[in-house]
């Protein structure tokens, strides 16, 4: 059989209302563990094409959903909140109770598991990696792939103060989780793609 190399991507935005963040899963939207963030996540493929529109259409879908409701879906990489919404989302979102996975190859404790950094909150874009042969999947060289995209997109991750290096392991490969939401997709497939294919 064959070996399948695929790319995921999750994206996420901040739902506003007059400059306030809302929580999205009061209003329908797809959210993420931590409650403050609208999540879409994109099919695995082995093809750029899939996940790019089952980012986009729903990225669409829900932007005119939230001006329906008369507020807007952002993709800004951090927002300045207040210490009380932090704490109001910490509590009712359990963020105590959800262990934090994120891992980095530097060794850099701090991370953007609950995207809350100091008096603000942070979105980013995950890259899924997998690699595998029928239902079994096949170990990735997570440093290397990790690194590489670190490089390819220093520019981006220094300019939303992103931290490098940052990864998570999934059940079907790994997630890199360094980029800031509003990286350019095109971009990140490509590049994604061209690092994996090494592999093969």
């Amino acid at each position: 059989m064959q070996k399948i190399l695929e790319v995921g991507l999750e994206k996420e935005l901040f739902l506003l209302k007059n400059g306030k963040i809302m929580e999205p899963k009061l209003y329908g939207f797809p959210f993420d563990e931590m409650g403050f963030l609208v999540e879409i996540r994109s099919y695995p493929s082995d093809n750029p094409y899939p996940i790019l529109s089952s980012i986009q259409e729903p990225e669409t879908l829900f932007k005119l959903r939230a001006k329906q409701l008369g507020m807007e879906l952002i993709d800004e990489p951090s927002l300045e909140t207040t210490n009380k919404f932090i704490q109001h989302i910490s509590k009712k979102y359990r963020h105590d109770e959800v262990p934090c996975l994120t891992k980095n190859i530097y060794g850099t404790k701090l991370s953007h598991h609950t995207g809350i950094m100091g008096s603000g909150v942070t979105s980013g874009i995950h890259v899924h990696f997998s690699s595998r042969i029928g239902a079994k999947v096949l170990k990735l060289p997570v440093e290397e792939i990790v690194k590489k995209m670190d490089k390819k997109f220093k520019p981006e991750i220094e300019k939303y103060n992103r931290i490098k290096g940052e990864w998570e392991p999934k059940a079907h490969g790994f997630e890199y989780r360094s980029l800031p939401c509003n990286t350019d997709i095109h971009k990140i497939l490509g590049e994604s793609f061209r690092i994996l294919k090494k592999f093969k």
